[in-house]
């Protein structure tokens, strides 16, 4: 019996610590790197196998990225803005070297084009098929150029 008692003590700062750890952790922000999240979906037959006729157009596919994209991928191309990270899902890594092993240019210029339409289920991605198509084979040069 007197074993028992003394157990009970530090069960209860045991289960203290947890809580008090639950507590920080819930009012912490996340600062763990951000895993890239790959949910993709077939390009369409219409985009499918398009290839980038202004493979060279970087730095004209830079200033439409800051102009179009920086909002939710920021600067770096990474989705580390404040709106890209409330997103959900996130806004894509487009830094990753999963993103660019698993994805073609057709793939991205699609996503471009067709916005949360071509994306996984609740994709804030918004179409910018507003752009004329060497603007968005741009800015597809320019993310080609931002793989880590």
């Amino acid at each position: 019996m007197h074993n028992k008692l003394l157990l009970l003590p530090a069960l209860l700062a045991a289960l203290a610590a947890l809580a008090a750890c639950g507590d920080s952790a819930a009012n912490k922000t996340n600062t763990a790197p951000r895993a890239p999240v790959v949910l993709r979906k077939a390009v369409p037959a219409d985009f499918k196998g398009k290839t980038n006729p202004t493979p060279d157009a970087k730095a004209d596919g830079e200033a439409l990225f800051k102009t179009h994209c920086v909002s939710c991928h920021g600067d770096k191309g990474d989705g580390d803005s404040p709106t890209g990270k409330a997103l959900n899902p996130p806004a894509a890594d487009l830094t990753a070297a999963a993103f660019h092993d698993a994805v073609g240019d057709d793939y991205i210029f699609w996503r471009i084009t067709t916005g949360a339409a071509g994306g996984p289920a609740g994709s804030g991605m918004t179409p910018f098929n507003n752009l004329g198509e060497d603007q968005r084979w741009q800015i597809v040069a320019f993310v080609r150029s931002l793989k880590k």
